[in-house]
């Protein structure tokens, strides 16, 4: 009889066509790329709503979940839920929403869809509306005008000779509030200018002070990477950053040379940071004496996100380019933990306090040494010929010898 392709008569266990995962990390993210798959077809993942596609806006089943749409600010990157209602709403759909300004214009950047409620923070606001094209032709022509209040704002600070600088003017939907913002140095009194700029635009003005960072993402410009700034395209806001980052990465540790148009740490460090890290962990450091195929030589180079060690050959004194597997690096071993259990005596002499506490070092010698060595044979066969050459020590010296629990069994 022919064999099945897909079957193993030795084993008869089918051969499985998916690769295992060789690492925690790649378990993990398998994991979470099989929970969207999942997501995304409208399977049910557990005892949540989340595969639930009902306009039920209250409460589902137990009140676990809510519907919800992802929105998005002209003036923020940031993403903020409010409740759809009835409303049919796409990506890149315009709507109206309630806040603590007044009504604003905000644009779904995530379809409808549930999310448990306990993820979800304060009051849920509905959806005023959809915008209509009246709606937009007007939003339009506020930002037409705050291009004039923007130069209003400006002549009224070089008049008044405050160490102001503008950044930019913002109306809110239905125009009743206008948002001035600009940088200071230092805290600047500027009660009398909003009550005269107030007068002159004929609406509610409020002066908001921004950081650096927050004035590269009101006016945009082009990173050093040559393409738009981060937190004035996608970036939801700004991550903590340190100049440890950067020596992690390898990066100059002059702040010059790795900060932004807004003069501050460039976002990017945090990007790839975490990856790093990892890889620094289990790969060579510069300078270490290594094995190769081709015999032994020294680290001089490291692609640590590719996984590459350059290495100069001793013997040849050429550079070679090794994967980090082939020279024993890139992987931390999963070390199993094994757990001796010794049979019990019945009938064991009595022992003194100090004989009882040697025997218990000495197992707990044992277990963390075959621990500590990550599971290598012979970590435990070394660690038992230590106690044999104490006990045997013991003996030379005529102090009382006390025997393994085994031993006592036998």
């Amino acid at each position: 009889m022919a064999e099945h392709p897909g079957t193993s008569l030795g084993s008869g266990v089918a051969d499985s066509p998916v690769s295992f995962p060789r690492s925690v990390d790649e378990a993990r993210t398998l994991a979470k790329q099989r929970f969207k798959e999942r997501l995304t077809n409208g399977e049910k993942v557990g005892n949540c709503s989340c595969h639930d596609d009902t306009g039920d806006e209250t409460a589902i089943s137990d009140g676990a979940g809510r519907r919800v749409v992802g929105t998005r600010f002209i003036d923020s990157g940031q993403v903020y839920f409010f409740g759809p209602g009835n409303a049919e709403l796409e990506n890149g759909d315009w709507v109206v929403v309630e806040t603590s300004r007044g009504q604003e214009a905000a644009r779904v950047v995530i379809a409808p869809h549930q999310v448990a409620a306990s993820q979800l923070k304060g009051e849920l606001k509905p959806i005023v509306r959809k915008m209509s094209e009246r709606d937009i032709e007007r939003m339009e022509s506020f930002r037409k005008e705050s291009a004039t209040a923007i130069r209003t704002f400006g002549n009224e600070i070089r008049a008044r000779k405050l160490p102001m600088k503008p950044i930019s003017a913002e109306y809110n939907f239905d125009g009743t509030q206008l948002t001035l913002n600009f940088s200071a140095a230092d805290r600047v009194d500027f009660r009398d200018l909003a009550r005269d700029l107030n007068q002159k635009l004929r609406c509610r003005v409020e002066l908001r002070q921004v950081s650096a960072r927050d004035e590269a993402r009101l006016l945009g410009g082009v990173g050093r990477c040559g393409r738009t700034l981060c937190c004035s395209t996608w970036l939801p806001m700004f991550p903590e950053i340190t100049m440890g980052m950067s020596k992690t990465q390898d990066l100059s540790l002059n702040p010059s040379k790795v900060s932004g148009v807004c003069g501050r740490l460039l976002c990017c460090l945090s990007y790839e940071n975490e990856q790093y890290r990892q890889m620094k962990a289990v790969m060579p450091k510069l300078g270490q004496k290594t094995d190769t195929p081709r015999g032994q030589g020294t680290v001089v180079s490291l692609q640590l996100l590719k996984g590459l060690v350059t290495v100069l050959l001793d013997e040849e004194n050429v550079e070679e380019t090794f994967a980090s597997r082939e020279l024993g690096f890139g992987e931390v071993p999963a070390a199993p933990i094994q757990v001796v259990r010794k049979p019990k005596a019945k009938d064991q002499p009595a022992v003194s306090e100090a004989a009882a506490d040697a025997q218990i070092d000495s197992r707990g010698e044992a277990v963390s040494t075959g621990v500590e060595s990550g599971g290598i044979p012979g970590s435990t066969q070394k660690s038992g010929r230590k106690r044999r050459r104490r006990r045997k020590s013991g003996q030379d010296q005529g102090q009382e010898h006390v025997a393994p629990a085994s031993e006592h069994a036998e």
